[in-house]
């Protein structure tokens, strides 16, 4: 018994530490990238390096804003391939992961992206696709872009449904469990009664849930943005116009104040129209600056009671971990530029923020559920393993749950704090100087000789040195 419980506790430590050292080889890769050392973060990249979610996605982004867009694909393509792997997988095996995450934990189980995630997988893959000049497979990835912002309201519609059966059926058993129930048998968890003690708890330990709001139905307007430039730029047919003209005015209707997305809405329109002479036809730049950090994850540990049924005393408080949002800083307020005699600032196009605020607040009851039943459950079997098997075996069994009570705090780190747009006449010496707003130079950039194309700004950190990729968009 004493040599299986030091196997045991063994390969939970090696498992933790696992965990543990795949999180420091990401931020190892990301910090000379946010300080924009080139360098550095492609010595680390050019050597061997495990291949797992999310370090390949920050690898992805680390190659999208070198320019090396060839990499930066198969690096999303890599990704892409462990998201439907995981997409696919059998009802039974999706329900053993559900169950090695209550009876583990997340964080000991291989990272599951987030929709956000997803979408932008197949967004960066498509703006790939065009720098290599391969613009009917970016078509396809655009569509796909689209696709999963769908589906992601489909899914979520479906775990509400399946939390809402899972928590009938746990009364139920749980009821059955109480009322059969003789003297000298185990007591009985229960469960539900903690999990809403803790939904209470979680709710004042972070009050600013509660206000919260995202763009509505799992939309990012960054993504839905480009995709509808996309075919506006380089429609085939009618209804690539029409696709285009819907996208865009979606987005006009969550960033409001942004005079850019107005004109592209009317673009749209004349385009969808058939107009040959519009005067949107003109060659034009679109400066998109990705500007600061996305929030990264930590770990929120609340206190609740583990309430047994039929039972006076025992274990009164446990403490279960749960990962929590923590926004970062944005590196500028805004960029410009200057175009003819004509000075344009860059506006709001979408807020990473409020993207993944609405993301972790629409799951939130889901997580709180599962981190309450893997901590309640395991420290239960603590409970029993102790009445059953004497202080070593309740020990061994503790020091498991110990170890075992962590949040999962993984999450693809190099994402913007927000992106900001600007459209601009294409300048007739090709190139567009990119300004502080203070007007000091950060780069500039030598534009492609097509009709219309795209600026990449992408400044991690105040004072970090800027990465600027300029991509063709259509001809």
């Amino acid at each position: 018994m004493k040599r299986l419980l030091c196997v045991l506790l063994i390969s939970v430590a090696l498992l933790g530490g696992c965990a543990a050292m795949q999180q420091e080889e990401q931020k190892a890769l990301l910090q000379p990238y946010y300080l924009g050392d080139t360098t550095t973060a492609s010595t680390i990249l050019d050597t061997e390096y495990d291949k797992a979610l999310p370090f390949l996605l920050d690898a992805s982004m680390v190659r999208f804003n070198q320019g090396r867009f060839e990499d930066a694909y198969t690096l999303l393509n890599e990704s892409e391939a462990e998201v439907k792997s995981d997409e696919t997988e059998s009802d039974v095996y999706a329900a053993s992961k559900v169950m090695g995450e209550i009876l583990f934990n997340r964080e000991f189980m291989d990272y599951e992206p987030k929709t956000s995630d997803t979408v932008l997988i197949n967004m960066y893959k498509g703006v790939s696709l065009l720098a290599l000049n391969k613009g009917s497979k970016a078509r396809v990835e655009f569509n796909r872009t689209l696709d999963r912002q769908r589906r992601a309201v489909e899914e979520y519609k479906e775990e509400i449904k399946e939390l809402q059966n899972d928590a009938k059926e746990q009364r139920a058993k749980q009821n059955r469990q109480i009322s059969s129930r003789r003297r000298g048998d185990d007591p009985v968890l229960d469960l539900l009664r903690i999990q809403d003690f803790a939904k209470e708890s979680v709710d004042q330990s972070m009050p600013e849930v509660n206000h919260w709001t995202g763009y509505g139905d799992f939309v990012n307007p960054y993504a839905t943005y480009l995709s509808g430039l996309f075919f506006c730029v380089n429609g085939e047919v009618k209804s690539d116009y029409n696709k285009c003209n819907t996208m865009l005015k979606r987005v006009k209707g969550m960033v409001p104040n942004n005079s850019y997305v107005e004109l592209d809405t009317a673009m749209s329109s004349d385009f969808a129209r058939g107009r040959k002479n519009s005067k949107y036809r003109e060659p034009t730049v679109w400066v998109i600056f990705e500007n600061g950090l996305a929030p990264e994850v930590d770990e929120l540990r609340v206190d609740i009671p583990l309430f047994i049924a039929g039972e006076r005393a025992g274990v009164s408080m446990v403490s279960f971990a749960m990962p929590r949002l923590q926004t970062r800083k944005a590196a500028l307020p805004f960029i410009q530029t200057t175009s003819g005699s004509t000075q344009y600032s860059s506006k709001m196009l979408c807020n990473f923020d409020r993207v993944m605020q609405a993301e972790y607040k629409a799951h939130l009851t889901s997580t709180i559920t599962k981190a309450v039943a893997s901590t309640a459950t395991k420290t239960f079997g603590q409970y029993l393993a102790q009445r059953r098997g004497g202080q070593l075996v309740g020990l061994a069994t503790g020091i498991f749950t110990s170890i075992m009570t962590q949040a999962d705090t993984r999450s693809w780190l190099s994402l913007p704090k927000n992106v900001q747009l600007m459209r601009v006449p294409k300048p007739k010496n090709k190139t567009l100087r990119i300004q502080a707003p203070n007007g000091s130079l950060l780069a500039s950039a030598t534009l492609p000789d097509t009709k219309y194309s795209i600026v990449y700004v992408r400044m991690p950190q105040t004072g970090s040195v800027p990465y600027v990729q300029t991509i063709p968009l259509g001809n």
